[in-house]
């Protein structure tokens, strides 16, 4: 028989659907500021998912009001310098910085999950929690949350950080299909680091539709990423997936062949890579979104993180400072919306940059690669990764 599930302690409880990244950062967030957070997660448990990330610096501006940089340095790997090669592994464009302070930080997903989800109680996150029903206006102003086993949660605000496939931006908006950019991305994790990536370097290689990228995450494991143009309604059988890696990059320089090898087929994760048509509003009432459930966004500028990261500071200081209602979500969308939709067309603009499979002008993109100065090309992303907490 459903039962109701509610804290009390004089507090109004905030109700953040969703245990990754935007959620359990807003979590640690909002607690810091004295609010009562309760995650609800839809698995059972919290596995290793996603294989790597990074976390450039308006991420990290973010992990330090968080009280985790010690934390997540310890974890990770340092980025002093992130190249971009051809095929042939010849440089195109360089990104450093001269100083002590690392570029960013390349991590495994679940090693920084991890550090965020210890820092929060036990009794905070409640694994097993899968929505299926939101009533967004039901009695004495509170929001009714239901769970598949019958869990039914009366919140006061409730943050849908659910991912791309969120079902609370369903129950809030209706379902509306992601907007799929025609090509796929591999991701996988390897035991493995390559003797010249051991010295902070990380690098993505480009092709004529497709690319490669290597980015170590501890001195003995490696993240590697691959994209690829495919026709509508591809698939592959999960068995074959190292082989087809093989025939599509083996040529390339090394060692791309040699991180593909020493990779198991079941270890390799693909998706589509899309985004989400622009929504109108991301809150009703006193329920909204953050991270991917309000604005998925192509992994072109690794930015999909940071955006999770910023966005849950950015809400947990609107709710401290207006409280659980409509006020703090129309706040944190004043701050927000114009930030984001700049970087996730900007991300997406770059994808298709990125995936031309027309040799011609590959080569005309290369070229003007070449010939942009390395500080200019740092000074056109400085606006994407400044962000003041």
């Amino acid at each position: 028989m459903p039962h109701s599930h509610r804290v009390r302690s004089g507090e109004p409880l905030i109700l953040i659907v969703g245990g990754g990244i935007g959620g359990l950062a807003f979590a640690l967030a909002a607690r810091q500021m004295g609010l009562e957070v309760m995650i609800w997660e839809r698995a059972p448990e919290l596995r290793e998912v996603g294989a790597g990330l990074l976390l450039t610096g308006n991420a990290l501006a973010v992990v330090k009001r968080l009280g985790l940089s010690e934390a997540v340095a310890e974890a990770g790997r340092s980025v002093r310098t992130w190249e971009i090669l051809n095929r042939a592994g010849n440089v195109l464009q360089t990104f450093s910085t001269p100083s002590k302070t690392p570029f960013s930080l390349s991590i495994a997903r679940s090693a920084f999950q991890r550090s965020l989800r210890s820092l929060l109680p036990d009794d905070v996150v409640w694994l097993d929690r899968e929505v299926v029903a939101l009533d967004p206006v039901s009695e004495h102003g509170r929001i009714s949350v239901r769970s598949a086993h019958g869990e039914v949660c009366a919140a006061d605000f409730v943050v849908g950080a659910d991912g791309g496939r969120s079902r609370v931006r369903s129950a809030l908006f209706g379902d509306s299909p992601q907007n799929v950019c025609g090509y796929v991305g591999w991701r996988a994790l390897v035991d493995h680091v390559p003797e010249e990536w051991r010295d902070g370097r990380i690098t993505e290689s480009w092709g004529e539709g497709c690319r490669f990228g290597i980015a170590p995450v501890s001195d003995t494991r490696s993240y590697w990423y691959a994209t690829e143009n495919v026709p509508p309604r591809w698939t592959l059988p999960p068995e074959n997936y190292r082989a087809h890696l093989l025939k599509r990059f083996g040529h390339w320089h090394a060692p791309i062949a040699e991180m593909i090898e020493a990779t198991p087929s079941e270890r390799i994760l693909l998706n589509d890579i899309a985004d989400h048509p622009r929504l109108p509003s991301w809150h009703r009432g006193s329920a909204g979104l953050l991270g991917d459930a309000a604005h998925l966004m192509t992994p072109n500028l690794g930015q999909g993180a940071a955006m999770a990261l910023e966005d849950a500071w950015v809400l947990a200081c609107c709710v401290e400072r207006f409280g659980c209602s409509e006020a703090a979500w129309r706040a944190f969308e004043r701050q927000r919306r114009h930030r984001v939709t700049g970087i996730v067309w900007l991300s997406h603009l770059v994808g298709r940059a990125i995936q031309l499979e027309n040799v011609w002008l590959g080569r005309l993109r290369d070229a003007a690669l070449r010939c942009t100065p390395d500080a200019l090309g740092r000074l056109a992303l400085s606006p994407v990764f400044d962000f003041r907490v």
